[in-house]
């Protein structure tokens, strides 16, 4: 409600020719929009609480405001007086200066400003003023302060100083004698600086109780406020992938619309990727710091969030102006309003890269936050008792026989003793493990999003080795449910329940690959109502460790594309079926190309009617992305571990660059997982989400990335074979996480999908059906 709110309102008094009016204006902002938005609206006590006049929300709704504030460039005072000073006295002032001051600014009536310095702290604002105390109890303030937005068109200058005993936070009039404030000629003109001389100024009111819990509140404001740039630079971010969209998908070169062209779509499919995952980060970090009294853990979730924030705003901003072309380069188009404005934020509370820096010092500590090692999932703190049952089952059965398989099987590694891992599926059976989300019903154990989160994490947490049945459990179960007779449900559900039998996937074909519309393998009906099945699929996962396979076929002779498909379920374990392995680069043979010559499919395994193949194969793609996403989420931070475990090892903590790229890891991680989260959330359709058209582009390119920077931190042992438990996996890792980004779809195809289902840019040429 708060965001359709804000971009309501705000797409109406702030377009782009209401902020070229402001920019233009003595005052920079528009007196009346400003009067709505503290009247009207009440946004200027959105976060302030209610007991100082304020509506008392949170982080969470601020951010909202602040991303279509940023969307639409607001020129106005809410930047300094809310975002800034507000959350400064909040966080950082005495009892009294709240009472003072915080109703003032929740209803308007009082603009305020407060500096803005290009450091990581705001403490350092102090070193370039000093206070003296008076014997009225009022100060006495001489210095410089270098940068004040909107300082020339408020009421009061909020103001850190050097003391007598560490640092202290005064308010001070503007109009007060010995107060200078010089307007700074900058190239956003969306935002006005202005820099502030005090010479002499003995009417200063000092806000905070004392210099220690200043201290601790000036990190707390600092890091509220690099959440809210994030959030308004995601806004940003989206208005200029908004705005490029439009544009190409109206101008036309060679005859035809530019945004038709694939390296346009790619571009504007980039944008996509870029911002989305930076909408997971804005607001997992705002769920963070709504619920964490964690002055670490904030300091590390926003800093992720504002680092990426900044890298993507410019980037878009950039990427904005080249796909507009000449014009982009122009005044009259607002990319480079963006531009600029992106440009001058890098710089606000720490550069990226001094955040990713700070990050890394969390990250690579001898005992890391919790925050850092475990994150636990969001909105599901009352389900301790389920998580602690789940790791105690864990611990008391991944031993003896199985220790052996802890953290084993992951992707590089499924080759790893595959029948003690399917008699682990059989123990997790006897635990009512398997199909944890399954209807009970139908054999599951019926248990919420929240609760198979749960159950992933901790399995993953616990080391739980690859699962053998994730195939069956995850993609055949679900989709026999939907799409199964009763007859199909009673036959197989049990089955892969109990870890008895064991499915691999027959989708892709060596001429349909990401192109599973072009699949050329045959199926057809004899006399006695069975199938027989000739082709070929290749890429198949552990067909040689399976039972069963689902294929996809072409029913219908002379039929194209998605139309004449048939879903079929069949035994492997038959005379016109031939499986033989292929090696990969790492060595191994995970994966394998199944031969099909006449094999034969009985009359009832047919999922659906012969034709309904397609919107079969759909609904098992929309399995795919369930919550099992959050177990991978876990493999993967166990695999983060390890290269920084590696650091340590091999002296290399102190690697600047390294620990640049360690942060950016640590990051995408994040952001995987928060990007999980919004794709469960909500009611609507998973493969509608934008979210969920990111995930496995975003996730994929993270995890080779991943995979390259644990070679990396190996140095020239990585170039050689080795049985070392410290070495080995990551050169499983670096090595197999180059098929990440061209299975399950290329990163190609993938680019194209977001373009055309995410964007709406004009689809592909594609042969008549």
């Amino acid at each position: 409600m708060i965001r359709d709110a804000a971009e309501s309102f705000l797409a109406d008094v702030s377009d782009s020719a209401s902020v070229r009016r402001a920019m233009e204006s003595s005052l920079g902002y528009d007196r009346s929009v400003w009067d709505r938005i503290a009247g009207e609206l009440q946004w200027c006590g959105l976060s302030i609480p209610e007991g100082y006049g304020g509506m008392g929300l949170g982080p969470v709704e601020q951010t909202l405001v602040m991303e279509s504030m940023g969307k639409h460039l607001l020129c106005s005072p809410y930047f300094a007086t809310v975002t800034l000073s507000a959350t400064l006295i909040d966080a950082a002032g005495s009892e009294a200066a709240r009472e003072r001051w915080l109703p003032r600014i929740a209803d308007g009536s009082l603009c305020m400003t407060a500096p803005l310095p290009s450091t990581l702290q705001w403490q350092q604002a102090a070193t370039r003023v000093q206070a003296r105390a008076l014997a009225d109890g009022r100060w006495q303030l001489d210095g410089e302060i270098v940068r004040m937005p909107t300082a020339d068109s408020v009421d009061t200058l909020l103001v850190l100083a050097t003391t007598a005993d560490g640092i202290g936070m005064f308010a001070v009039d503007t109009k007060a004698d010995g107060v200078r404030v010089d307007a700074l000629n900058g190239w956003d003109l969306t935002r006005r600086f202005a820099s502030v001389r005090l010479t002499g100024v003995g009417s200063a009111q000092r806000l905070d109780a004392d210099s220690a819990t200043l201290q601790q509140g000036l990190r707390r404001a600092a890091a509220l406020v690099r959440l809210y740039l994030a959030a308004e630079a995601l806004g940003g971010a989206q208005q200029c992938l908004d705005l490029t969209v439009r544009y190409v998908g109206e101008r036309k070169q060679f005859g035809r619309v530019v945004g038709g062209f694939q390296a346009v779509k790619h571009r504007c499919a980039e944008m996509m990727v870029r911002i989305e995952a930076l909408r997971s980060a804005v607001a997992g970090a705002a769920e963070v710091a709504a619920s964490t009294t964690s002055v670490e853990a904030l300091e590390c979730e926003t800093a992720m969030a504002r680092q990426l924030a900044a890298d993507t705003y410019f980037w878009c901003a950039g990427e904005a102006i080249q796909l507009h072309g000449g014009v982009g380069f122009t005044w009259e188009y607002d990319p480079q309003l963006h531009f600029k404005r992106a440009q001058a934020a890098t710089h606000w509370l720490g550069t990226a890269e001094a955040l990713r820096e700070c990050i890394a010092g969390y990250v690579t500590a001898e005992t890391p936050l919790d925050a850092v090692r475990q994150p636990a999932a969001a909105g599901v703190a009352e389900d301790e008792a389920f998580r602690a049952e789940i790791a105690t089952w864990m611990r008391t059965h991944l031993t003896g026989r199985f220790a052996s398989l802890k953290h084993r099987g992951g992707p590089g590694d499924e080759e790893a003793d595959p029948e003690l891992r399917k008699e682990w599926e059989r123990e997790l059976a006897s635990g009512g493990w398997t199909g944890v989300g399954w209807p009970r019903e139908h054999g599951g154990r019926g248990l919420s999003i929240a609760q198979q989160v749960i159950f992933h994490e901790e399995y993953a947490r616990a080391g739980g080795p690859g699962r053998m049945g994730h195939i069956g459990e995850g993609l055949t179960g679900p989709t026999l449910i939907e799409y199964g007779s009763a007859e199909q449900q009673q036959r197989f559900l049990p089955q892969i329940i109990a870890g008895r039998e064991f499915w691999a996937q027959g989708y892709s074909e060596p001429n349909a690959g990401s192109d599973l519309a072009n699949v050329q393998t045959r199926c057809w009906q004899v006399e006695d109502g069975s199938w027989r099945v000739s082709g070929q699929k290749i890429w198949t996962s552990l067909a040689h460790e399976s039972d069963w396979i689902f294929v996809l076929a072409r029913s219908e002779p002379g039929s194209r594309g998605n139309k004449g498909l048939t879903f079929l379920l069949m035994p492997l374990r038959q005379p016109g079926i031939e499986i033989r392995p292929i090696r990969q680069m790492g060595g191994g043979s995970e994966f394998n190309e199944v031969f099909f010559n006449e094999a034969v499919a009985e009359a009832g395994h047919i999922v659906g009617k012969p034709g309904d193949g397609w919107k079969v194969a759909m609904g098992l793609l929309e399995a795919e992305r369930g919550t099992s996403t959050l177990g991978q989420q876990m493999q993967f931070l166990h695999e983060f571990e390890r290269v920084v475990a590696a650091m340590r090892a091999r002296g290399n903590l102190g690697d600047a660059l390294l620990r640049q790229r360690l942060a950016q890891a640590w990051s995408g991680l994040r952001v995987i997982r928060y990007n999980a989260l919004r794709m469960l959330g909500g009611n609507r359709d998973i493969g509608l989400k934008r979210e969920a058209l990111i995930y496995k582009y975003h996730w994929s390119n993270w995890h080779r990335d991943l995979g390259k920077l644990g070679a990396d931190v190996l140095g020239d042992a990585a170039d050689l074979v080795s049985d070392d438990d410290a070495i080995r996996p990551l050169q499983q890792l670096f090595y197999f996480s180059r098929a990440d980004t061209i299975y399950a779809g290329t990163n190609e195809i993938q680019l194209n999908l977001i373009a055309e289902r995410g964007l709406g840019l004009p689809r592909e040429a594609r042969p008549a059906a």
